[in-house]
């Protein structure tokens, strides 16, 4: 089956024309991983990327036209976040829960007030969001988070710890999952578009083994989140948090991927006059190109379909134990700092641990025996 289809091929055309008369910022330090701590300068170049992007039609390019996007495929979508990555865009990382969870989420589930007042601000950069999912006893099991939300008049007195909240020290808002019903473990959740800068909300930065300060702890002291902050409905958080993570999946992976093809092509030369380092890599660069195909097929088959892919639920754990081994090749075979074979295993715990992404293929698609629970 032929993938791409003319038109795909000439917006990829696009992409690279454009990125090339626009180079991106971080494009011009090659050595900037994803652990670099951004400071003042450094954002507002970004936030100016961004407008850039805006400008040129370039940002939500799969956002429907009456919200300010293209209204493209998603195979388009996924060629604009290779294409982005190979420029220099890293996948617009300060953007990316923006563009990519909190504006489509907004389309789905928001008022046209909300619509208003929030997207536009999202495409051009002037407001940067966050995600404030996890906590400390909640991570990969999202339904369990405590952080309370008490209606008090026209607000909500949010009370909580949220961790692992990237870039939350530089975000303006934050998608906000609280528990309004104690008694409802689905149904007394309640999904908030907070501001950050809100009195009784605190962001503590969190230093990694990296020596960077890439997430952040977000705390909550009786924090008044005005109701028309909320998306969907007091008890409707569930739903919208699960059409979030959703949208955070569909072509989340491109990034990564591209940036291990761009590991691997740098190795090469390093390897060739070994042949134990040789081979090795050339396989890490089948897999690297079967999970590429893999992502294309998943892709496919939702813009063929309008669903999800069945394969796209084992993508995530494919990918990203991909990338550890490949990133622990090149630390050792030294082609490559150790700086990226430290953020490996995050991202094997970020968004469902590896543990649990195989826990559900092997109960929930497989039919294997379930896991004795305590």
């Amino acid at each position: 089956m032929r993938v791409l289809e003319l038109t795909d091929e000439a917006f990829r055309s696009e992409l690279r024309e454009w990125f090339l008369r626009n180079p991106a910022p971080e494009a011009l330090d090659a050595s900037i991983g994803l652990s670099h701590d951004y400071d003042a300068e450094a954002v507002a170049q970004q936030r100016d990327w961004q407008k850039r992007l805006a400008q040129a039609g370039l940002s939500g390019v799969a956002w429907p036209p009456e919200y300010g996007g293209r209204g493209a495929s998603p195979m388009q979508q996924l060629i604009f976040h290779e294409e982005h990555q190979r420029a220099g865009g890293r996948g617009g990382e300060l953007f990316f829960v923006g563009v990519s969870h909190a504006g489509p989420t907004l389309i789905a589930y928001g008022t046209d007030a909300q619509r208003r007042r929030w997207l536009p601000g999202i495409l051009n950069g002037d407001i940067l969001f966050a995600q404030c999912f996890s906590e400390p006893g909640a991570a990969s099991d999202l339904a369990a988070i405590t952080t309370r939300a008490v209606v008090d008049g026209d607000h909500l007195v949010v009370t909580g710890e949220k961790r692992w909240s990237t870039r939350a020290q530089h975000a303006d808002r934050c998608e906000l999952l609280v528990r309004s019903d104690a008694g409802d473990r689905y149904g007394g959740l309640t999904y908030l578009m907070a501001d950050l800068r809100t009195p009784g909300i605190t962001i503590r930065p969190t230093r990694t083994v990296t020596g960077a300060a890439e997430f952040a702890e977000v705390f909550f002291d009786g924090a008044r989140i005005p109701l028309d902050s909320v998306v969907g409905e007091i008890g409707g958080g569930w739903a919208v948090a699960t059409t979030t993570l959703m949208f955070e999946r569909s072509t989340a992976f491109a990034a990564m991927i591209v940036g291990l093809q761009n590991l691997i092509t740098r190795s090469a030369a390093c390897c060739a006059d070994d042949p134990v380092l040789a081979q090795q890599l050339s396989e890490l660069s089948d897999d690297v190109f079967a999970v590429r195909a893999l992502l294309y097929r998943c892709v496919a088959e939702q813009q063929a379909s309008g669903q999800p892919s069945p394969a796209s639920g084992a993508l995530k754990l494919i990918a990203t134990e991909l990338n550890h081994r490949v990133r622990r090749f090149a630390a050792l075979a030294g082609t490559d700092g150790v700086v990226g074979y430290l953020e490996s295993f995050g991202l094997r715990i970020g968004g469902g641990t590896s543990e649990i992404q195989r826990n559900i293929r092997a109960e929930r698609v497989l039919g294997l025996p379930r896991e004795p629970r305590p």
